[in-house]
């Protein structure tokens, strides 16, 4: 029993030595099977001697796109937003639950700026530093149509940046029938005969707001 502990105590004090023994103080020490937490492959953001600029992340095949993904078909200009206003409809099926996601997703990325009601009087439109407060639903928006209220939260409008990367395509779609609700639309009736459910979303996705701004105001 007592070789044993001897024994113990010398494995011990060996590791110990062994994994002080280093001139780098963030190192471990003495690792045990390292490739279990030593990645060989490339990780992204680091650099790489494998790549002639030592990047390791690199950018899409030119004229490729994700699988899964397909392009938002209507530019971030003037003429794009008003054929999205013209041509881009809802694709999901009106229901109270999916209105009450709406309400849900607005109040995470909306509220502070157009307000409870959206009557533009948010925490952030009230800051006396902000430039003004974005015009109330139920006034100059109320005639805006779904299609460019979609395609303002995708690109962005004015002041407010893009949300695209923020809120995904079928959330955005969410999102605008609680907008049409604040605009005081009666969205039962308007969706009366219509099935309940939601439907597949099939209008082209688009995780990347321009940086030009529109020239019309929402």
């Amino acid at each position: 029993m007592k070789k044993l502990s001897i024994a113990i105590v010398a494995a011990v004090s060996v590791a110990s030595v062994m994994s002080s023994c280093t001139s780098d103080p963030n190192s471990p020490g003495y690792e045990y099977m390292p490739d279990m937490y030593r990645t060989q492959a490339i990780e992204a953001y680091s650099e790489s001697s494998f790549y002639a600029d030592s990047m390791a992340t690199r950018k899409p095949v030119e004229n490729t796109i994700p699988r899964g993904f397909m392009p938002y078909p209507y530019p971030n200009t003037t003429e794009g937003y008003e054929a999205a206003g013209t041509d881009l409809k809802n694709p999901l099926a009106y229901n109270k639950e999916v209105l009450s996601e709406g309400k849900e997703i607005y109040s995470k990325f909306c509220i502070q700026c157009h307000g409870k009601s959206g009557q533009g009087d948010g925490s952030v439109a009230n800051n006396p530093r902000w430039p003004g407060p974005p015009p109330p639903y139920d006034g100059r928006l109320k005639d805006l149509s779904e299609g460019k209220i979609f395609h303002s939260i995708t690109y962005g409008k004015g002041l407010m940046g893009s949300h695209a990367a923020q809120i995904s395509q079928e959330d955005r779609w969410k999102l605008v029938y609680y907008i049409q609700k604040l605009q005081g639309k009666d969205l039962d009736a308007m969706h009366a005969a219509k099935p309940e459910g939601n439907e597949e979303i099939t209008q082209p996705e688009s995780n990347e707001g321009s940086s030009e701004e529109m020239t019309a105001s929402m």
